[in-house]
């Protein structure tokens, strides 16, 4: 990417970024799926934690389709929301448990 001033700055760009980013955003939605069926806030959507953790993984592997078609490293930074959001699916699946 290059800057105003001609200088060249590495890593991804923003949709870059906020792909592999997305990640983060469904965990917390998951998380608060959880409180809320737990809370019983709302009763009617079965299964909506084990959408919002598939719809999770879908920024992502848009993003590294997008590494691969430009025969790009994924973004350093990319390991920490994929990382955190695999995480967040071990806990539901195993210690909180699915719907």
């Amino acid at each position: 990417m290059t800057r105003h001033d001609g200088s060249t700055k590495r890593g991804p760009n923003s949709l870059e970024a906020n792909l592999w980013s997305s990640a983060l955003v469904f965990s917390c939605l998951c998380l608060l799926s959880r409180v809320g069926r737990t809370a019983s806030l709302f009763d009617r959507f079965d299964g909506v934690t084990v959408l919002f953790y598939v719809l999770g993984w879908v920024g992502p592997a848009i993003a590294l389709a997008l590494c691969v078609a430009r025969r790009r490293k994924p973004w350093n930074g990319a390991v920490v929301p994929v990382t955190v959001h695999a995480a967040s699916g071990l806990l539901y699946g195993a210690g909180i448990g699915w719907e």
